[in-house]
């Protein structure tokens, strides 16, 4: 008689727990799926913003993306710290914003160091034809 009494006063705990690790499950699966489509989004980014340099400068040898940052508010806007280097030998480093629906590379021009950039780029303009190794934030490497 004691082992049912005993069983009888765990089972609301039973099902306390239950419902707790339930719970803690669930916020661990959406977690998850929201970093998967944070990479992927980001992967997505990076990709186009890569194709418009190489659409938009010559002489690119390797595009370095880290720290990328997304806000959907007050408009899509997605931006990175992206390192360029160029055949040449030189290389630059600037946070870069990126409009995916227009295809548009933004720089500040807020500053001295942005006019700096912005005046190096422009005196890069053209294509690069040939492919590019791209270093992107999550630390795979490719070439486009």
């Amino acid at each position: 008689m004691s082992k049912d009494r005993l069983r009888k006063s765990y089972k609301p705990l039973f099902i306390v727990l239950l419902l707790a690790t339930i719970t803690a499950g669930g916020v661990f699966m959406f977690r998850l799926l929201g970093k998967s489509q944070e990479e992927r989004r980001n992967r997505e980014y990076e990709v186009s913003l890569v194709n418009a340099l190489k659409n938009s400068y010559q002489g690119i040898e390797e595009v370095t993306i880290t720290n990328p940052s997304y806000r959907s508010i007050p408009s899509d806007a997605w931006g990175a710290d992206v390192k360029l280097k160029f055949f040449d030998g030189t290389s630059k480093e600037h946070v870069l914003a990126f409009d995916i629906n227009s295809n548009k590379i933004r720089i500040g021009v807020y500053n001295k160091d942005d006019e700096e950039f912005q005046h190096f780029l422009n005196s890069r303009r053209g294509c690069t034809k040939s492919k590019v190794k791209v270093k992107y934030s999550n630390g795979s490497e490719g070439e486009l």
